[in-house]
């Protein structure tokens, strides 16, 4: 069953300086239920979501040519506003290293690009369990 037939939709901001990654996340989370927002940079993030109403989750660029996504969570999480916010951390290069660096930064999981559709389903339902 998804969000919507429950009555209750979820909402994600997409940031990736990448138009493509953008379009694919956007089109797996839209088939999951899930209301889709997008910027392409870490700034535009911050100010994105300072100014909106909440989302419930982020799928994070690590990098990115303006602000990267450890920076971006590190300011998320210093700030109480968003300490409801799941952050997916969504990167094509890392290691287990740098894994493990990104959870214990205040990322709650992490998705390897290029991403499947099973595997974005897979780790936003650990996140985000039926209720």
């Amino acid at each position: 069953m998804t969000n919507e037939a429950k009555g209750m939709t979820r909402r994600v901001l997409l940031v990736d300086d990448v138009q493509l990654n953008r379009k694919l996340a956007n089109a797996f989370m839209s088939k999951m239920g899930w209301e889709t927002m997008e910027v392409d940079g870490g700034l535009l993030a911050l100010d994105w979501l300072r100014t909106h109403p909440p989302v419930d989750l982020i799928l994070l660029d690590i990098s990115m040519p303006d602000l990267g996504g450890e920076e971006v969570c590190k300011q998320l999480r210093a700030d109480p506003n968003f300490s409801h916010l799941k952050i997916i951390a969504y990167t094509a290069h890392a290691g287990h290293d740098d894994i493990q660096r990104f959870l214990a930064n205040g990322f709650d999981a992490t998705l390897i690009k290029p991403i499947s559709s099973q595997r974005l389903k897979d780790v936003v339902g650990t996140l985000f369990p039926a209720a």
